[in-house]
């Protein structure tokens, strides 16, 4: 869906946040927390066509949302939020490695310090030796030294076998979600583990970072024991590399199934049309949609 109709069809829902009306091939309403102004002043319309687009993927429920951080991406528009039924047609609605994204399972993560600021007097000599010792950058440089045989072990069995290699306690199981293991199967080429291999351990680049902040209030019942001025370590990382190529070969794999019709990206074994091949999807019970 090209250009800038959807402007036609926007609303101001409330503070901070705009609708989209569906319209067109969209299945359903587009949602964007953004405000009038804002919006306005976005001089890239690329995200937003994207999210568009997201509306009218296959067996897509509810509304598709572009978060507060919204920007362009693959397919998908950076901050974009869409589900879809799994009951769906004859084998469920849609699954898309670039919906998934190139970062999987990125996340950020906050570590508390047993210490306070006033622990800290030099502030600049820290940030020196953190970044000194800290492997960051794109090239994957400087990470963990494991074989390959390690590898196996923390993607068959995630955070578990960071403990017994000693990288992690066991207290910090319970405080990660699914203790930090998700299921796998077969599907990472010898190009990605060969990638892991170099990239275990490194912060990355982009808007991965590593930052020390400061307890101000506490305001609930306080489960985890901080106490004000406590020093938290604030982590934003991802699969790196490795992650980076499973969803490279998954997206090439799919795109090859849709040929293009008058711009419109088809599949007919599914019966699955999209506005763009970056969105290539499969069914969540086919074959492909469980590789």
């Amino acid at each position: 869906m090209g250009g800038v109709e959807w402007r036609n069809h926007l609303e101001v829902e409330g503070d901070g946040l705009m609708r989209i009306r569906q319209h067109g091939s969209m299945n359903v309403d587009a949602m964007i927390v953004s405000s009038p102004e804002h919006l306005a002043k976005s001089s890239d319309e690329r995200s937003i066509s994207q999210l568009v687009n997201i509306a009218s993927m296959p067996g897509v429920v509810g509304e598709a949302w572009a978060m507060a951080d919204w920007h362009f991406g693959y397919g998908f528009p950076i901050g974009g939020v869409l589900a879809t039924d799994v009951d769906w047609g004859e084998q469920g609605g849609s699954i898309s490695p670039g919906g998934v994204g190139f970062d999987i399972n990125c996340g950020v993560r906050m570590v508390a310090l047993e210490c306070s600021v006033d622990d800290i007097p030099n502030l600049d000599k820290l940030a020196g030796r953190l970044n000194g010792r800290i492997p960051s950058g794109g090239s994957g440089k400087g990470g963990l030294n494991i074989n390959r045989q390690e590898l196996d072990e923390i993607i068959s069995r995630g955070s578990n076998a960071m403990v017994d290699m000693g990288f992690a306690f066991d207290e910090d199981l319970k405080n990660i979600e699914s203790n930090g293991v998700l299921e796998t199967d077969e599907g990472v080429s010898e190009r990605a583990l060969n990638r892991g291999l170099k990239a275990l351990g490194t912060l990355g680049s982009g808007n991965h970072f590593l930052e020390l902040q400061t307890v101000q209030s506490v305001e609930d019942n306080n489960p985890h024991n901080l106490f004000e001025g406590q020093v938290v370590c604030m982590i934003h990382s991802g699969s790196r590399g490795l992650g980076h190529q499973v969803c490279t070969d998954h997206v090439r794999g799919l795109e090859d199934k849709y040929r293009n019709r008058q711009g419109t990206w088809y599949n007919d074994e599914w019966g699955f049309e999209l506005q763009d091949r970056q969105l290539a999807a499969a069914p969540i019970h086919s074959r492909e949609g469980q590789s």
